[in-house]
C-alpha cells in the first residue's frame, strides 16, 4: 500500500477473534493512521489528525492509542476507525504511547511525561524534571511499580507509576531517543553518546556498559541470552546475556 508520505514509526498489528493478527496499523507524515488487512494489504479504514504522526500506534484491546503533531492523544475503536476520545497533550508528542492496566504513558515536546487514564479519559499525572527538562521522543517502559523513559536531556529518568514521582535520573553524555527495556530488575538503554547501558532498575546505578562509539538512537531487543541494537554507524551488535547475570 503506498501511502505517499513519509513513515517514521513502525506498523502495529490487530488480533482477529480468535487473537490471531489480522490487520496492521500505522501511521505517516500525511496525518493519517491506516488500517490494512494483514493478508492483502486492502485499506480497511483511515483516520486523518490534524498534522504528523511520528510514533507507532498502541493496541489496547480493540482500541488503538497515538499522539501527533497537532498535541493530542488520541484513541480510535479499531474496527471502525471512529474517535472514541482525545486528550489535550500540552504539545507535540513525537513518540510512541505505552499502554498497560488501562493507562497510557507518553511524553511530548514541553519536557513532560504524562499519564492518561484510558476508563476517566483524563490526565492522572504529569511529570517535569526540576532542572526544566528537554524533550521526551523515547517511548517509556512500563514495569508493575515503575516508568522507565529517556529524554533529549540526556538522561533516564525513572519515575513510580503511580503517582509519577521520580524515583532516579541517570545522566549520559548525550540525548536519549530510543526506548528502554525493562529486563526483570535490569533496565537497557541506547544514548546518542554511543554506549549501551544496564542500569538498575531499583536505583539507576550502572551494572554494565559498551561503547560502540556512534549515536545510538534505536531501542534494544532483548530475547532469552542475546540482546540486538542497531547504531548511527549502519551495524546491528549483538550481545549474549543473562538476566541473572
Amino acid at each position: 500500500h503506498d501511502v505517499k508520505a513519509k513513515i517514521t514509526g513502525s506498523a502495529n498489528w490487530l488480533p482477529d477473534a480468535a487473537g490471531k493478527p489480522a490487520k496492521l496499523v500505522v501511521g505517516s507524515y500525511d496525518s493519517t493512521v491506516r488500517c490494512l488487512a494483514l493478508e492483502d494489504g486492502k485499506l480497511m479504514w483511515s483516520f486523518t489528525a490534524g498534522s504528523y504522526i511520528n510514533g507507532t500506534p498502541s493496541i489496547h484491546n480493540s482500541l488503538i492509542v497515538f499522539g501527533g503533531c497537532d498535541a493530542l492523544l488520541r484513541v480510535l475503536d479499531g474496527n471502525t476507525g471512529t474517535e472514541s476520545f482525545s486528550v489535550e497533550a500540552g504539545s507535540y508528542v513525537a513518540g510512541s504511547a505505552a499502554v498497560a492496566d488501562s493507562q497510557a504513558f507518553f511524553g511530548n515536546f514541553e519536557s513532560q511525561l504524562i499519564c492518561v487514564g484510558m476508563v476517566d479519559r483524563k490526565i492522572e499525572w504529569t511529570y517535569t524534571d526540576e532542572q526544566g527538562g528537554a524533550p521526551f521522543l523515547s517511548s517509556p517502559a512500563v514495569g508493575p511499580d515503575l516508568i522507565v523513559v529517556g529524554s533529549r536531556d540526556g538522561c533516564v529518568h525513572c519515575l513510580s507509576r503511580k503517582t509519577g514521582k521520580r524515583i532516579w535520573v541517570f545522566r549520559t553524555s548525550g540525548d536519549v531517543d530510543g526506548s528502554p527495556v525493562i529486563c526483570g530488575d535490569k533496565v537497557l538503554i541506547g544514548s546518542s553518546d554511543g554506549r549501551l547501558y544496564l542500569l538498575s532498575l531499583s536505583s539507576g546505578d550502572v551494572l554494565w556498559q559498551y561503547d560502540i562509539g556512534e549515536a545510538i538512537t534505536a531501542s534494544p531487543a532483548v530475547v532469552p541470552g542475546l540482546v540486538a541494537i542497531g547504531a548511527d554507524d549502519g551495524n546491528v551488535y549483538g550481545f549474549t546475556w543473562s538476566m541473572d547475570e
